[in-house]
């Protein structure tokens, strides 16, 4: 009996100081500790600065009903091109540097419907994105760029560690990551829209979502938007010819 006493005063206490401890870390001894659990979860760290440029290629479903096919490319040093088709429409997006332009076309023959110039905030959320597509849970390089600790919070039965990326002017991600694993669960972006990644595909032996679904606010309620890739395709750089504004 006095041995069986022992041991739960040993395990009270082991766990008591084991707690206190952790809760003694330092915001920045976290927060480092957190970024190089979810660097882990992702794969090799020299694969992971390897990455030039990463392209996403599969389906979109909107809650409205609407389905087409999207393809997401990130691009160092600072590029980005979104081509996404929905029924008879092509919408093609793109940032190259300080530059951000949207284009509307008919799919059958290309022709030109609208086009639309990026205002100073819109190029600074664009540039922001890449730097999270390459950042890989490191510190956003970039003026103003800092990570903050927010606490833990259960989402799923999970436990999470919130560390909130700060791009600067007013720009910021909350991620979500499990305190175990190191896997993103969840992220909210400073506009309130939240990111919840599902699933896996390995490239390389690198683990990048399967699907993404990110819910935001409109005038007429909730909607959703899910990305189910279909291939994930690292270091293939695009043309140059594909970053050219078209002429108006």
């Amino acid at each position: 009996m006095k041995a069986k006493i022992s041991t739960l005063i040993i395990t009270t206490i082991s766990v008591f100081f084991g707690s206190s401890l952790y809760a003694a870390d330092s915001d920045e001894e976290i927060i480092e500790a957190t970024i190089k659990l979810a660097r882990s979860y992702l794969g090799d760290e020299n694969k992971l600065e390897s990455i030039t440029s990463i392209r996403y290629e599969g389906s979109l479903l909107y809650s409205s009903g609407d389905l087409g096919t999207i393809e997401m490319v990130y691009q160092k040093p600072m590029r980005q091109r979104m081509v996404a088709v929905i029924g008879d429409r092509r919408e093609i997006s793109v940032l190259d540097g300080t530059e951000g332009w949207t284009t509307f076309e008919r799919v059958i023959d290309s022709v030109p419907l609208s086009m639309e110039i990026f205002d100073p905030l819109r190029i600074l959320i664009m540039q922001a994105s890449v730097r999270e597509a390459f950042g890989f849970f490191e510190k956003p390089n970039v003026r103003g760029g800092e990570i903050t600790y927010d606490g833990k919070e259960t989402f799923k039965g999970r436990e999470c560690i919130l560390l909130t990326y700060h791009h600067g002017d007013g720009i910021a991600y909350r991620r979500f990551i499990d305190a175990e694993t190191g896997q993103v669960l969840r992220t909210l972006d400073s506009k309130g829209v939240e990111y919840v990644e599902e699933g896996e595909i390995l490239v390389d032996g690198l683990r990048f979502p399967k699907k993404m679904v990110s819910t935001f606010s409109t005038a007429i309620g909730s909607q959703t938007m899910e990305f189910a890739y279909t291939s994930v395709k690292l270091n293939r750089d695009l043309p140059e010819s594909d970053f050219v504004m078209p002429l108006p």
